[in-house]
C-alpha cells in the first residue's frame, strides 16, 4: 500500500501455517478506513471457529491496527460490495 490506510484480506491455512493475501485495498484516510472496517464488523458476524479469512485494518506503514475473522464466503461477499473480487 502506498501511504494510505487500507484493508487487507488474508486467507489463513491453519494446517500448513500459511497466509495468502487475497486482496489489498487502499481506502484513504484513517477515518474513511475506520468507517468501512466498522461497517463490516457491524454487518457481518465474526467467524469464531478456525480462521478462514482475516480482514486487517492497516495504517500508512502497513501495521495492523485491527483485524476481523470471517469465512471465505463472507470475504467474497464483502469484496464484491466494495467493487472487487478475491484473487483466489
Amino acid at each position: 500500500m502506498n501511504n494510505t490506510w487500507g484493508l487487507v484480506f488474508t486467507k489463513i491455512n491453519t494446517v500448513e501455517n500459511k497466509f495468502e493475501a487475497l486482496l489489498s485495498l487502499n481506502t484513504g484516510t484513517e477515518d474513511e478506513t475506520r468507517i468501512i472496517f466498522n461497517r463490516i464488523k457491524n454487518e457481518f458476524s465474526e467467524n469464531k471457529g478456525d480462521p478462514e479469512v482475516v480482514i486487517d485494518f492497516v495504517d500508512e506503514d502497513d501495521s495492523i491496527v485491527g483485524d476481523f475473522s470471517i469465512t471465505k464466503s463472507q470475504a467474497g461477499k464483502i469484496a464484491g460490495l466494495l467493487g472487487h473480487k478475491l484473487s483466489a
